[in-house]
């Protein structure tokens, strides 16, 4: 009877502290409990997106690509005529969706960040840079940065970057360029106030993995392209290159003692106070222009003092081309000039007068030719035609005067002239170069 009664008893005990517990208020909850169920909502809310930047209505928006977190700035309130924007917006571009493992494809970031009076966005270009770029698998060979384009309020930045992908475990299958994270931040014009950092995070890129190997294949590397013909190409070349600049000093050296020779001799010359003789490409010189103040002279008729002097000229220029002597003259001012001379001054600063004069005539230019003399085809050319217009000219100028040879005169002076310019070509010193290269090399 008594162990019922204490069963009875403890029961009811039970039953009484268990309804005080259930009773228990929400006030009576530890402070714990209260601040973890605080927390909750805000560690299960979504991110945001950037805040809206007020810009004038009517301004274009450049693409709309996938949001980011809040910025630390707060935007002002929409003014008339204007409107809410994104403060910033990136998108990827490639050239291509698939690609085979190993081949390089150009992949284009591009990013449009908003410039208006009040408010700038500073993205961080460092991290851009195709060294600091990271998009695993994927490699990064190279990048462009190409100008930005503003068109206001916008600015537009780019990246250009060369991918590629070495692996052998993605053939046939769809591998993503990872997303990518841009930092910047917003800066208030005129207050200079900057927000903190923020991100815009790019969506991932799929594309398509091609194969061009083997399945089995495990080594998938680089492959350099030389060969043994490529380095016997290379060692040709040097050996070419080295054998010219040889030939090149070894000419540049004999026309350094020509020219140590020659300076010497000038020197020499002036020391013992003999005057240089006129090259022959300044004898030639003096007749080619004697032979055009003729020309023109004569148009107004031919005279017998025209035709001397023309037949002057053409005697010292066929003693030039017989390589035989001309006489030359230094005079003063107060020496005339005869018959069967030309005056010609040369020199600088100081000039001086020389009489040129030769005795040259067509049967002397005819003896040399045919008394082992051999020119070339067109050193013969040349002195028939000034051996003709000798013979002409002399007859004109010391015979009767006659207006029917007007014509022959004319045709002789014109044939003669082009002869003696002709003549004077081979002298100058392109021609003489050549000629002693190739005296030099035994042609």
């Amino acid at each position: 009877m008594i162990k019922g009664s204490a069963l009875i008893l403890r029961s009811a005990f039970a039953l009484v502290v268990g309804h005080a517990l259930l009773d228990v208020p929400v006030s009576a909850q530890t402070p714990a409990t209260q601040t973890s169920a605080a927390q909750t909502p805000a560690a299960q809310a979504p991110p945001a997106r950037p805040a809206p930047v007020v810009v004038p209505q009517g301004t274009p928006p450049p693409p709309r690509p996938v949001g980011s977190s809040a910025p630390a700035i707060a935007p002002r309130a929409p003014k008339p005529g204007e409107v809410e924007s994104d403060p910033i917006r990136c998108w990827w571009k490639a050239d291509r969706t698939s690609v085979r493992v190993g081949e390089i494809f150009v992949l284009v970031l591009t990013c449009s960040v908003i410039e208006t009076g009040p408010i700038t966005v500073v993205p961080v270009l460092n991290q851009l840079e195709p060294g600091a770029l990271s998009l695993t698998p994927f490699e990064v060979v190279s990048g462009i940065s190409h100008d930005d384009v503003v068109v206001a309020p916008w600015r537009y930045i780019q990246r250009e970057y060369s991918v590629r992908l070495l692996s052998d475990g993605f053939f046939g299958q769809d591998v993503t360029i990872p997303a990518l994270t841009v930092t910047y931040n917003l800066q208030e014009r005129g207050s200079g106030s900057q927000g903190r950092d923020q991100q815009y995070i790019l969506p991932p890129l799929p594309m398509r993995i091609l194969s061009l190997v083997p399945k089995s294949a495990d080594d998938i590397r680089d492959a350099s392209g030389q060969t043994f013909a490529s380095i016997e190409s290379r060692r040709f070349r040097a050996s070419l290159a080295t054998t010219t600049a040889w030939v090149a000093f070894a000419f540049a050296f004999v026309f350094g003692v020509f020219a140590l020779v020659r300076a010497t001799s000038q020197l020499r010359a002036k020391k013992k106070g003999i005057v240089k003789p006129l090259p022959a490409s300044s004898v030639l010189s003096a007749s080619l222009s004697t032979l055009t103040r003729v020309k023109e002279d004569a148009q107004a008729g031919w005279t017998a003092e025209l035709s001397r002097r023309a037949a002057s000229a053409l005697r010292i220029a066929g003693a030039v081309a017989l390589n035989k002597p001309v006489t030359q003259q230094f005079v003063g001012p107060e020496v005339a000039e005869r018959d069967g001379q030309l005056t010609v001054y040369s020199g600088w600063p100081r000039r001086k007068r020389v009489l040129l004069s030769a005795a040259t005539t067509s049967r002397t230019i005819s003896s040399a030719m045919n008394n082992g003399h051999n020119p070339s085809a067109n050193t013969r050319a040349n002195l028939t035609s000034i051996s003709d217009a000798l013979g002409v000219l002399s007859t004109a100028g010391y015979g009767r005067e006659t207006k029917e040879n007007a014509a022959a005169l004319d045709s002789a002076l014109a044939e003669s002239t082009q002869a003696v310019r002709r003549i004077r070509s081979t002298t100058l010193w392109p021609s003489r170069t050549a000629q002693a290269l190739r005296s030099f090399v035994g042609f």
